[in-house]
């Protein structure tokens, strides 16, 4: 998978999944640490990459619909932890690996995942 993590992730989480096998990359190692939503979402779609985010303005279909964008992953944790974070970010990653996400806004958190089209 080709993944763009959004400034609210660690790049160590992108370095995990790298090293999971994935394309990974963090806003920051892009140099968009600060950048607006819009940004982040517009290079996410021109570069090929599912958003991964903590951030909930994403998963607003109204704002940001997934239908243009090679999908959205919202990671939903209380408290997010670094730990609970990688937890559920290897968990998601590992039941999403063989599925398209195109278009998709995927949400999940520790008990389970929905995706929406």
């Amino acid at each position: 998978m080709k993944l763009l993590l959004d400034e609210n992730l660690s790049p160590l989480h992108a370095r995990t999944l790298r090293e999971l096998g994935h394309d990974a990359v963090s806003v920051a190692q892009c140099g968009l640490s600060g950048a607006d939503d819009s940004v982040v979402r517009a290079f996410a779609i021109e570069s090929g990459r599912i958003l991964v985010t903590l951030d909930a303005d994403f998963a607003n279909v109204l704002r940001y619909s997934p239908s243009n964008s090679p999908g959205v992953i919202r990671l939903r944790i209380h408290p997010a932890t670094e730990g609970a974070i990688d937890a559920l970010l290897r968990s998601t990653i590992l039941r999403l690996t063989e599925m398209s996400l195109n278009g998709r806004l995927v949400v999940a958190d520790p008990k389970r995942i929905r995706i929406r089209s």
